[in-house]
């Protein structure tokens, strides 16, 4: 097998349809198989996927999975990344659709022809579902060559236009954190390159209530296990960058915290991150701490305007 597509999906049933479409209409000359883990879905979702199962022409690439009880979204990844028999997976999710038909082949290609690199994704379009804003494109890095050392930059790539080389992955791969995708990218850098495409190839929808836009201090601190498991495999990774990247995120992502919280996470990522760019030139070490001071005073005056703070 080619291509293992690891779908996962809760509450899905008005886009899995649209999702599971963008799949069947790709132009891949491989071989590919369709890995659908519903985790116990209240709605009609896994009714919408027997039904394409059962009357698509293409039904039979889908192999589909139901938890019982829901195991979690980090743990529902992990779950479907175990079913794919690909010697590459490409990961989309379930309420997310592909736009560029070619897109498997372009990525399939790549690292076929690039045996340095362990993934690839692309930009992507963001739609906001439920929300008065402009839709606009998501990746900062279209069309770059990223290594470990780019990877704790922001907006690498949207998930649903990853694809990367199966076994990269860990049997230890940590379950309870919050951000499987930047902990996946991580652990790729420990074992080459990452192409990011610069076309669109990916619609992202964002919703008013989704993880990433309601998620608590206290939940986003567990994304610090990612840091012994990643310079397990990585020891070249610097320690206080990961450090500085997941205190930036802990201060920045966090939609409720207290101000102590918030200080406690501003001073991890003001110490890490001027120690990652530390430098004997006295112009670069002030402005490297010019920068930290104003990050974290703007990202304060955020929560202040989101009242985040409790």
């Amino acid at each position: 097998m080619d291509v293992s597509i690891c779908i996962t999906t809760y509450k899905h049933e008005k886009y899995i349809t649209q999702c599971l479409e963008s799949i069947f209409a790709q132009e891949f000359g491989g071989t590919y198989e369709i890995i659908v883990c519903n985790d116990n879905s209240p709605d009609l979702t896994e009714a919408v996927i027997l039904e394409i199962i059962n009357t698509h022409p293409k039904g039979n690439t889908v192999k589909y999975f139901k938890n019982v009880p829901n195991l979690g979204y980090v743990k529902n990844t992990l779950f479907s990344f175990s079913k794919a028999s690909g010697k590459y997976i490409a990961i989309l999710d379930g309420d997310d659709y592909w736009i560029d038909p070619s897109k498997l082949q372009q990525q399939f290609d790549f690292l076929e022809a690039h045996p340095d690199f362990a993934g690839t994704g692309a930009d992507s379009l963001v739609i906001y579902e439920d929300l008065d804003m402009e839709s606009h494109y998501f990746s900062n890095h279209a069309g770059a060559v990223l290594d470990k050392n780019d990877l704790t930059d922001l907006k690498i790539c949207q998930t649903s236009t990853f694809f990367f080389r199966k076994d990269i992955l860990k049997e230890d791969f940590p379950t309870e954190i919050i951000s499987a995708d930047r902990c996946l990218y991580l652990l790729a850098g420990c074992y080459g390159k990452i192409k990011i495409l610069p076309q669109p190839m990916s619609s992202y929808r964002q919703f008013s209530a989704s993880i990433s836009k309601n998620v608590t201090a206290e939940v986003m601190k567990k994304d610090f296990a990612i840091i012994p498991f990643i310079k397990k495999y990585g020891p070249d990774y610097r320690t206080p960058k990961l450090k500085a990247y997941f205190y930036y995120t802990l201060m920045s992502y966090s939609n409720v915290i207290t101000k102590s919280d918030f200080y406690k996470a501003a001073s991890g990522y003001f110490f890490n991150n001027v120690l990652s760019k530390f430098s004997v030139s006295p112009v670069k070490l002030y402005l490297a701490v010019k920068w930290t001071r104003h990050t974290i005073r703007q990202k304060y005056k955020i929560k202040e305007q989101n009242k985040s703070f409790v």
